[in-house]
Parts: C-alpha cells; sequence; structure tokens
C-alpha cells in the first residue's frame, strides 16, 4: 500500500554490510548532503542511547543505497504488518529514544519524526537515523513515498509542544488499522478529524481503543494542560504514563487493509461519507477566489468611505475630554458596536487600526442582513451574559469584549486585558456539524496603548499594538429559529 525502503544485506568491497535503497541509480544524489563529516544516528535499548555511524554509499542492483555494518533491520511501519503484535512496546521504546536524544538531533520543525529515520531492530532495539540522511531519503524519494514519510503525520492546529505525544498516537493508529489517522486527504479537509476507532470493531480492550481516539481528538486546552509547555521531547512523559498500563491484543499480520474497506461498517461507512461531503464543502468555498475579491472590495470600498469622513471632520471627537482609560474603554465599546467610526474618534491621525478589517467586515454582514433580513445578526456578549447566556437566533454571532480591565504599565502606556468573543477560530480548530448550535470561540486577550495628549487638547491613542490573543474554551451555544419566544429573539 505503501512505499517503503526495502534493507537487505550485500558484500561491498569484499565485506559484509547492510544496505538501505535510498533510490533509483538515476537519481542525482545533493553535493551539500555529501560533504563534510558525517552526521552520527543513535541505537536505543534499555533506556541507553548509543552512537551509530554509517559508512558509505553504493549501487546495488540499479538502486542508490546506504550502506554500514551489519545490522537486522527491519522499517519501523512494520508495527502495521509483521510487528503488529509488538507495536505498543516499540512505539513507548520509541517515545523513551526520543525523550533522551539531544534537542538538536530531531530537528522537529515541522513538529514531527519523518518515519524513514526510525527502524527496528530484530533484537528489539531501535536505530534512529541522523537528519542529514533523512534529507537524503526526501530528496530522492516520489511525493507517494514523502506523503507517507512525513507529510500525513503533520497534523496542524496543535499546541506545539504536544505534537511528538500525538505522532506516538498516531503510530499507534496506524498499528491498529494499517493507515496513518490523517492520511486521507478528506479527513486533512475536515479539519483532521480521524475516522475513530470504536467504530471499526477493532480487537482492542477498549482503554486502549478510547485513549487513541481521545487523544487525537484532545482540544487545544487540554493538550495545554496535559503537557503544560514543555519542549515536545520531555511532554512524551505524558504519553508514557498515558499509556503505560494500556493492553495491545492484535496479532501479527502480512497484509494491511484500506480505508475504503471499512465502508462495509456501517458505522465507518456514514462517518467516512459525511467526512466526504464536509471535505468537498471547504475545498469549494476555499477555491471561490471570486467571493474573497467581492469581500475585499466591499470592506476597503467601505473603510475607504468611513475613513475620509472621519479625517474630514473638523468636529471635536465624542472621546474629547476622556482620559486615557476612558479613551481605552470606549475603543473597545465603539469595537463592541461595530462602529469603525467610533473607534477611528479615538486614534490620533496616522494611527493604524488593527482590527479595523475584522470590524469592517462584521459590519458589513450585519447591515447586509439587516436591510435584507430586517434581523441584527450580532449579538453583544455582555448582553448575552447579562440575559444568562440564553440561545440565540440562527445565523446570528456573538461578536466583542468583556471583563475589560486597563492598568498603566508605564508613563503614557496602558495593558488592556479581557476575554473576546468571536465567531472565528484564531487557530486551526474548526466548529462542530451542528445545525441546532452555533460555535463561539473565547480567547484571553492583551493589547498595549499609547494614550497622550494631542496638539488640539484631547487625549488621542497614538498607539496600538497587534493583539495577543490565547485560546480559553470554544462554546456551542444553542440557537431557534425565528419567531420563537427567546430572550435574545427581539
Amino acid at each position: 500500500m505503501y512505499k517503503v525502503s526495502r534493507t537487505f544485506p550485500c558484500e561491498i568491497d569484499g565485506q559484509m554490510m547492510q544496505c538501505i535503497i535510498i533510490g533509483p541509480q538515476s537519481m542525482d544524489l545533493p553535493s551539500y548532503l555529501l560533504q563534510g563529516e558525517k552526521a552520527c544516528g543513535y541505537i536505543y535499548e534499555d533506556g541507553t542511547l548509543t552512537k551509530w555511524y554509517w559508512k558509505g554509499l553504493s549501487v546495488v542492483e540499479g538502486e542508490r543505497c546506504l550502506y554500514f555494518d551489519p545490522l537486522p533491520l527491519f522499517p519501523f511501519s512494520d508495527i502495521a504488518t509483521r510487528k503488529r503484535d509488538q507495536a505498543l512496546t516499540l512505539v513507548r521504546d520509541l517515545a523513551r529514544a526520543l525523550e533522551a536524544l539531544p534537542y538538536s538531533f530531531l530537528d522537529l520543525s515541522s513538529g514531527i519524526l519523518p518515519l524513514w529515520r526510525v527502524w527496528g531492530i530484530e533484537d528489539g532495539r531501535l536505530l534512529i537515523l541522523p537528519q542529514d540522511l533523512a534529507d537524503l531519503f526526501a530528496s530522492c524519494s516520489d511525493e507517494e513515498t514523502r506523503y507517507f514519510h512525513s507529510s500525513s503525520w503533520v497534523h496542524h492546529g496543535l499546541h506545539q509542544p504536544f505534537t511528538l505525544c500525538d505522532q506516538m498516537t498516531s503510530l499507534l493508529y496506524y498499528a491498529a488499522l494499517g493507515f496513518p489517522p490523517f492520511y486521507d486527504k478528506d479527513s486533512r479537509e475536515d479539519s483532521f478529524r480521524a475516522l475513530p476507532l470504536a467504530y471499526t470493531g477493532i480487537a482492542l480492550p477498549q482503554s486502549t481503543v478510547q485513549f487513541i481516539d481521545r487523544t487525537l481528538s484532545l482540544s487545544l486546552t487540554k493538550q495545554r494542560d496535559a503537557v503544560l509547555n514543555k519542549e515536545p521531547q520531555k511532554a512524551l512523559s505524558w504519553f508514557l504514563s498515558q499509556t503505560e498500563s494500556l493492553q495491545w491484543t492484535l496479532d501479527a499480520t502480512e497484509t494491511v487493509q484500506s480505508r475504503e474497506s471499512l465502508t462495509a461498517i456501517e458505522a465507518c461507512a456514514s462517518f467516512l461519507n459525511g467526512q466526504h461531503k464536509r471535505a468537498k464543502r471547504r475545498i469549494f468555498w476555499r477555491k471561490k477566489g471570486w467571493l474573497v475579491i467581492t469581500i475585499a472590495a466591499v470592506v476597503i470600498s467601505v473603510s475607504w468611505f468611513t475613513t475620509t469622513r472621519i479625517q474630514e471632520s473638523r468636529k471635536p471627537p465624542y472621546t474629547a475630554g476622556m482620559g486615557p482609560t476612558q479613551i481605552i474603554e470606549a475603543y473597545y465599546d465603539s469595537m463592541n458596536e461595530l462602529s469603525l467610526e467610533k473607534m477611528e474618534a479615538s486614534l490620533a491621525k496616522g494611527v493604524k487600526n488593527p482590527s479595523s478589517m475584522e470590524v469592517t467586515n462584521l459590519y458589513v454582514t450585519r447591515q447586509t442582513r439587516q436591510a435584507y433580513e430586517g434581523i441584527n445578526t450580532q449579538v453583544d456578549p455582555n448582553d448575552w451574559i447579562a440575559e444568562g447566556k440564553p440561545p440565540i437566533l440562527r445565523g446570528t454571532f456573538i461578536y466583542g469584549i468583556t471583563n475589560l480591565s486597563i492598568e498603566q504599565i508605564g508613563h503614557n502606556r496602558y495593558r488592556a486585558t479581557g476575554i473576546m468573543y468571536t465567531p472565528y477560530a484564531y487557530t486551526d480548530e474548526e466548529p462542530e456539524q451542528n445545525i441546532t448550535a452555533t460555535p463561539v470561540y473565547t480567547y484571553e486577550l492583551q493589547q498595549e496603548f499609547s494614550v497622550e495628549m494631542g496638539e488640539k487638547g484631547w487625549y488621542e491613542i497614538t498607539d496600538i499594538g497587534n493583539a495577543s490573543v490565547q485560546p480559553l474554551e470554544k462554546l456551542m451555544v444553542e440557537t431557534y429559529v425565528k419567531n420563537s419566544n427567546t430572550a435574545l429573539s427581539q
């Protein structure tokens, strides 16, 4: 199903060596990878790391090969076939090895360890190849092989310290079903939703199935709670502790099943069909470039119109006479009202408003719906909370700042802190497919301002820093259809 490098013994220059195929003889090798001192790999055994060095490159039967002293290797991808019965042990050993390796050795720029860097040894040890050999494999492999060994294990939108824990869990999923959880493009387009193991009837204990399914779908908040801000390697201690008591009851096999074969199971078929539809919708809207251009044109036009009016106005702004703290409060009150004009009134001439595009976009949406449907699509979170967080009208959104506090942090410098409610996910998280509820994302917001006395005799905001937002919680707010007798329906 997947292209995996083959390893075999071979006599080279009169000595028996072990070889790993890199690619066809016709493939040109990048010269920069062959220069200088060879980087070492590591062999892991029972908590001990031993340096390992390769000998050189040779051509064997038309294949370009890496060779080294004899070592009975097998590809780590065999955990889905002939090493399937040992998968949990092998993955936990890999986690221990990665935990002990030097941080500079791993090169986690992509968040994961490419699979072709990991090889099993028949006596139970593991071999982790250096990064320069991984680059060699990558440069000599076709797109399908590179995707299986590297890209298919990358899970976007994760808390960065959690990435290796996620990959170790993905390896267990792969060992169980025979394909990586996010290998299929539909799963990646569908906000990285893996087909749940629980739907497949796999012959694993329920606790093992639940751990794998739960870990691959953890929210950012729970990932952060699990590993805090440790380095990805050190965070593997969480994975090891969580899997210590798990049992693995699958037998070795010679073949792997395909994702499509699981459509014979009703629960899997229902999930995969729904996922395919969601993925198609997402691709469709992403490619609908004309819509983006139209919205951008409207936003620019509205921004130009409102900015021009403010610049032409000679009247004192409504914020004239306010103190620095009141000015900042007025800025956020205007943001809650989606009033770009009022926001700009508190700014000194030429000061860039980092929220202008977002506010304008939501303002256009609200006013368009107001004109054509007669409804106000925006709900101020302060009003919503005061009402007891009732259901909201279907098609509306909650947007604004609550719990605002402002402190002076220096001469003319202030820091505002609050809770941001928005219909947008500022990360890669996507809302649940639920027609009776709408997602509301909450973030802890911090933003710094400079407020100074202007030439005309009133305080003005002279600088606004970009907002720092930290995810708090995703709320699924119940909705109702128009004309229902609900608190916020008026």
